[in-house]
């Protein structure tokens, strides 16, 4: 069956025009006949439809690296690298769960774009949005099922403990972590921040995102912090009324570390010494109305149990386990939850 569905594959794609895919509603008329493809296969010759799903999405792979080996390891874009997303959604819709395959799959589209944006921009901004920022709609119906498409993958890449080495960094980054290119090499954490979109930022923090700032951008902290920190009271009002969302974001991103601190500007820190200060210094106003509690800005001293969660997470990161290890560690519910930053 394998070498007819190759044949079959090939066959196909050759009488295909080069831009046959580059529209969102052709690729689903392609994941839609291929899932006929599944359907009858499976019914005909008695085989398992993850079976056979897998056999297509190889398939796929095979065309997309012979069209590229044939131009000197150079993608061909078009139909040859649009291919790569009609066996993404393939791979999502049938629940694909041969993780070398689905690995192969993330790998080679990063080795073709260097970013996995067009998976993370449906579940950030929503299906609407996405073609005017990145020029690209999404393959997944909508939001939430985009959110549920990035699951998959950052679990499949989490079991396949894939790293990749990114433009303008000396280090290897997970698949959470790697640039969205259309967005100034921002990390999706930060992007998710930028929207104001707490539940894909729970998402993230969940598996790991990185919450530490850099040499070229601020900490998903300070720039919450900093959001927060314009906001005023408006004429005849008694009090400031701060965004739910950006309040909603800003006690997640808490949950993941031990003492918020606040980088001071470069020329201070040269002429000072003095690298970072506590958020009761910087943003005594937050402190003051309890956007930042005391344990957290520095005022008081971190509880033992966030301390300790921290660590356990952190341990967990290293050993590829967030956040489905916190499942299998012998805890109450309650902790699990506390520990998988479901609750504070």
């Amino acid at each position: 069956m394998e070498v007819l569905i190759d044949c079959y594959f090939d066959k196909l794609f050759a009488e295909m025009e080069r831009s046959c895919l580059a529209s969102r509603y052709k690729r689903r008329e392609m994941v839609g006949y291929f899932s006929d493809v599944i359907n009858s296969c499976a019914e005909a010759e008695n085989l398992d439809k993850q079976d056979v799903c897998e056999r297509i999405v190889k398939s796929a792979l095979r065309y997309h690296n012979i069209a590229m080996m044939e131009n000197g390891y150079v993608c061909l874009l078009g139909k040859f690298h649009n291919v790569l997303y009609v066996a993404a959604k393939l791979c999502f819709d049938w629940n694909l769960d041969n993780n070398e395959v689905v690995s192969r799959l993330l790998n080679d589209i990063f080795y073709c774009e260097k970013t996995f944006e067009r998976i993370l921009v449906g579940a950030i901004f929503g299906t609407r949005v996405t073609h005017f920022l990145s020029g690209w709609k999404s393959d997944f119906e909508d939001r939430e099922e985009n959110m549920r498409a990035l699951l998959y993958f950052l679990h499949h890449s989490t079991v396949g403990k894939l790293e990749y080495l990114c433009t303008f960094s000396s280090v290897k980054r997970r698949f959470i972590d790697v640039p969205m290119e259309s967005y100034g090499q921002a990390l999706p954490l930060r992007v998710a921040i930028q929207h104001g979109a707490p539940d894909i930022l729970l998402i993230m923090l969940r598996y790991g995102a990185s919450v530490e700032s850099d040499t070229l951008a601020p900490s998903p902290l300070e720039m919450l912090l900093t959001r927060l920190s314009e906001y005023e009271a408006q004429p005849g009002q008694d009090q400031i009324v701060y965004p739910e969302h950006l309040l909603l974001c800003l006690r997640l991103v808490l949950r993941t570390v031990t003492t918020a601190f606040v980088k001071t500007p470069s020329h201070i820190a040269d002429q000072s010494g003095v690298f970072s200060v506590s958020v009761y210094e910087q943003y005594p106003t937050l402190v003051e109305r309890n956007l930042v509690p005391p344990e957290r800005s520095g005022l008081s001293p971190p509880e033992l149990r966030h301390l300790c969660r921290c660590r356990i997470r952190e341990t967990l990161f290293e050993n590829w386990a967030l956040p489905h290890g916190i499942r299998q560690l012998q805890v109450p519910e309650s902790l699990r939850n506390y520990l998988d930053l479901l609750c504070d």
